[in-house]
């Protein structure tokens, strides 16, 4: 038979000639992909839980600063508040963390924190979106005509984010 020449006999089993042996080649070339997937995997992980950006402490924060476009200088009042919102790209339309500032001053500094998340168990981490919202009537909630928003260029980021420049450009 045919088949037969491919295959040898082993006691009462017939296995295949060229797959019994070891070939060291072939597994260095299986081995090398396999060290590379396995380390983008691990460095993936450790920037996710921030051990590449200074440790859990600086891996649960944002920190920044707001400007308002010089256009919109004038539309602001002294009894306007700032919402800094940060929400998940593509979860629900709720925030997952939020700071007010009453009445802010331009250029204005912020830190969201794990203090200032809105859902008791939750924690800031992972890839957000960061809005910025100067509210006119002061009430948390959806933007209202009046308001002026704007949000970081760079959206969606990664929790651990320093230096993070958002202009308010859009009014409502």
């Amino acid at each position: 038979m045919r088949i037969l020449a491919y295959c040898n006999r082993i006691g009462k089993y017939i296995v295949a000639r060229d797959h019994v042996s070891y070939n060291p080649g072939v597994n260095k070339k299986q081995l090398v992909p396999l060290l590379f997937i396995g380390i983008l995997l691990l460095a993936g992980v450790a920037a996710w839980q921030g051990v590449l950006r200074g440790g859990k402490e600086a891996a649960s924060s944002i920190a920044g600063v707001v400007t308002i476009d010089p256009a919109l200088a004038s539309k602001v009042a002294p009894t306007d508040v700032l919402f800094v919102i940060v929400k998940r790209p593509s979860g629900p339309p709720r925030p997952l963390a939020a700071v007010r500032i009453d009445h802010p001053k331009f250029p204005q500094p912020f830190e969201v924190t794990n203090a200032d998340v809105m859902l008791q168990g939750s924690e800031l981490k992972g890839v957000v979106s960061i809005i910025a919202r100067l509210d006119k009537d002061g009430n948390a909630g959806p933007a209202q005509p009046g308001d002026i928003e704007g949000e970081y260029a760079k959206n969606p980021t990664m929790v651990g984010a320093k230096n993070v420049e958002i202009v308010l450009n859009t009014v409502k």
